[in-house]
């Protein structure tokens, strides 16, 4: 991890901080903001000056506009970066070359300020964005907010000026410009918190404590603080302590805890305990459990029985002491590099007539279009080998989509993530083009139902446009961990078997193995397909001594961890947050039930949450007799600040972290799974599910359709309801036959969280 510590390197002008584990390891700090450039090494900045045609312009318009667009970056020059490693080997000594790397960013922002406007920060989630202030110099400022943070850490900016705004600049051009870029990046790093260094001779303390206080004298009261404190002053102890962090950074709590252990050190060095001879012992084993110095001090203002004596020490027993204590600390930084759009222009060497085109109301410019298409993706972590791009611009033909004449074809991947193309502009058509992609997945990514994901034709209008891989799939990663004090006495393995069903295409991953005291995890990650559902079944099977095998039933979880406890002292304990505005909340009751009927167990609580306690943690326990048997039942009743009272009535889960509150006391989530043999065996393709959800007296109603294609849980469906009490909905569900036919059955009515469906055709 990144070491917030001397020594600092500054190499080639580039700052540099070492690892604190691996020494071959060094992170550089970003360059200042500059230019970025496009695959042909040209700066990527373009200031466009539109003059309209003086007989067609209205005299309320203005008859002239700048436009300016560019692209920053905080990348060093590679032969720059070649030449910091060389030196760090050279200066350090190191026995191969060290590894650079950019600090590891957290996160960040960036500002671009222009004349009298400056882009604003994104709003934070859930946050209405701020409205900016009117401008007469800068009508339109935008930024991409948030810099990549990974590579270059490129960012995007654009303005529209106006006539006077344009002015100005082109007036500048030569000297200093009135704009620049500011970046806010985060970062993370170890910081020393405090270091103390004690240094003592045992013998000159020995002896100062010796001709201060006699072998046979008892003392019943004796402050250790002053006693170091004339040591110190006779500099026969020297304490030399550093609180290096900034506030709470400097954990000064844990500092003086640290300091007031070597002090009583000193007093279990030099002092035994004894018996008062003042005092009666009015119990006569009191003195044999009373072993240190520390149980002195702390027995001392509550036994007057108690006292203690200076030890009577040999030489071979007096020695020196150094101690050096030093605490580390994971902190954030914050930089913020910045330029002025001068200092770009300076780079390299741009001329007005680099970076400025005029066009005017008849230029024959605006008979071409420039279109860029740009890759927001990460390569390297989703394992994107490339991606294929069809772009389309024109009329649209009569044909089907798919025979749409492609206008370009071109290839993104990680060295080329943008690229940059032109046609002649087309008025009837104007910015509209249409375009389809592929994602290519390398043979070592995460594994997937396909190798390739596309996109399909889409419309986009506009001549920037920004692939997002992502929407077309997502990643899911579970770990299976081994909790803390396992009984690895009694079950020295156990078999962990994992398994992911995408229920409408059928696709399945699996993956199992043996964990043991040495090898006490498994990570589950895989690809599905977006919208799927990310459930992820699993069963636990523990081998025991001497054959035997505990087997679990299969499990179903949604979250990232799942946790190996001792099948033998298995519990259903759920966590109760209360979430929303909490001011708003004056009572809220939480009611459970768990009903085994199979094993007899009955189990009821409550949860009473008001203001005194709603920011406590609350949590409701069951044993199980049946460890897969984590299904229960809750219920709500919530008075708020008005007044106002809202129940729910019994809802089902299994979670074990449970959000309530006003807002998920409207929450309806029904859970579908599809049990039975496979669909083909009784001569079933496939089988939709139709939900339906109708509130008549608040006027709200809402409909969900999903496919099965094999057995498997389906998506969840979530509803935002107007009323917490109604909870029916109704569902049909139509069984699709391989001979064409359907079977239809239903309307039910149900208020089931969990709906069991049956993959059997009725009949049958």
């Amino acid at each position: 991890m990144l070491y917030l510590h001397p020594p600092y390197y500054l190499y080639e002008g580039v700052p540099v901080m070492a690892d604190y584990h691996d020494p071959r390891q060094f992170y550089y700090l970003p360059n200042r903001p500059k230019l970025a450039v496009d695959e042909n090494g040209r700066p990527a900045i373009r200031l466009l000056i539109f003059r309209e045609n003086l007989d067609e312009v209205p005299p309320e318009e203005e008859h002239a506009a700048g436009f300016l667009v560019f692209d920053t970056s905080l990348a060093w020059p590679e032969a720059t970066l070649n030449k910091v490693a060389q030196k760090i080997q050279d200066d350090l000594s190191l026995d191969q070359p060290p590894r650079l790397a950019p600090l590891p960013y957290r996160s960040g922002s960036v500002r671009l300020m222009f004349l009298d406007k400056v882009t604003q920060p994104p709003p934070a989630e859930g946050e209405e964005p701020a409205a900016e202030p009117a401008s007469k110099w800068v009508p339109m400022l935008e930024s991409s907010g948030v810099p990549s943070l990974y590579g270059e850490n490129r960012a995007i900016f654009s303005a529209m000026l106006s006539k006077k705004a344009a002015a100005l600049m082109l007036g500048a051009f030569e000297g200093f410009i009135p704009a620049g870029v500011v970046y806010d990046l985060e970062y993370v790093g170890l910081q020393r918190a405090f270091n103390v260094h004690v240094e003592a001779d045992w013998e000159q303390v020995y002896h100062h404590i010796s001709e201060k206080y006699a072998v046979d004298l008892v003392f019943v009261s004796i402050n250790t603080a002053e006693i170091i404190d004339e040591l110190e002053e006779k500099q026969l102890i020297t304490f030399t302590a550093s609180l290096e962090g900034v506030d709470e950074e400097g954990m000064e709590a844990e500092f003086k805890a640290v300091r007031k252990e070597l002090e009583e050190f000193v007093l279990e060095k030099f002092f035994k305990p004894v018996t008062n001879p003042n005092q009666l012992d009015t119990d006569g084993g009191a003195m044999e459990g009373l072993q240190t110095a520390r149980q002195i001090v702390n027995l001392i203002h509550h036994w007057p029985s108690a006292g203690y004596s200076r030890l009577e020490l040999n030489m071979t027993q007096v020695r020196s002491l150094a101690v050096d204590y030093t605490m580390l600390k994971a902190v954030s930084r914050h930089i913020a590099p910045q330029a002025h759009l001068s200092l770009f222009f300076e780079d390299y060497n741009l001329t007005r007539d680099d970076v400025v085109t005029v066009v005017d109301g008849k230029d024959a410019m605006w008979e071409e279009l420039g279109f860029d298409i740009s890759a927001n993706a990460d390569f390297a972590t989703d394992g994107i080998h490339a991606i294929s791009t069809d772009v389309y611009y024109g009329l649209l033909p009569e044909a089907e989509p798919e025979t749409f004449p492609v206008s370009w074809s071109f290839l993104l991947d990680a060295a080329q993530t943008r690229v940059h193309k032109a046609a002649w502009y087309n008025p009837e058509v104007g910015n509209n083009v249409r375009y389809r992609y592929t994602v290519h997945f390398r043979p070592e990514a995460l594994p997937g139902p396909e190798t390739a994901v596309s996109s399909g034709w889409r419309e986009h209008n506009g001549r920037l446009l920004i692939l997002s891989p992502r929407e077309l799939y997502q990643t899911r990663q579970v770990e299976a961990q081994l909790v803390r004090g396992f009984p690895f006495d009694r079950y020295p393995q156990v078999h962990v078997h994992l398994r992911y069903v995408d229920t409408e295409t059928g696709w399945v991953h699996e993956d199992a193995a043996l964990l043991d005291e040495t090898h006490q995890q498994l990570l589950f990650a895989f690809r599905a397909r977006a919208g799927a559902g990310t459930a992820v079944s699993y069963r636990l099977t523990y081998l025991g001594l001497n054959g035997k095998r505990l087997e679990q039933d299969w499990r179903t979880t949604l979250d990232d961890t799942v946790f190996i406890t001792d099948p033998a002292d298995d519990y259903l304990t759920v966590r109760v947050l209360v979430a929303g505005n909490r001011a708003e909340i004056m009572n809220l009751i939480v009611d459970f039930k768990y009903i085994d009927d199979i094993n007899n167990v009955r189990e009821f609580g409550s949860i009473f949450i008001d203001q005194s306690n709603i920011n406590q943690l609350h949590q409701w326990r069951v044993p199980l007799a049946d460890p897969a048997q984590r299904r229960y039942w809750y219920s709500q009743m919530l008075i708020d600040a008005a007044g106002n009272v809202t129940q729910t009535g019994w809802m089902q889960a299994e979670k074990t972290t449970l959000p309530v509150g006003a807002v998920y006391a409207k929450v309806m989530e029904v859970q579908p799974e599809l049990l039975g043999p496979p669909l083909a065996e009784n001569g079933v393709e496939r089988i939709r599910l139709c939900l339906k959800y109708h509130d008549a007296f608040n006027g709200y109603q809402a409909e969900q359709e999903m496919m099965f294609a094999a057995p498997g849980k389906g998506e969840i469906w979530r509803l935002e309801l107007k009323d917490a009490g109604m909870r029916d909905y109704s569902y049909e569900l139509t069984y699709v036959l391989d001979t064409g036919f359907e079977q239809h059955v239903g309307p039910f009515s149900s208020r089931d969280t969990f709906l069991l469906l049956s993959s059997v055709p009725p009949g049958q």
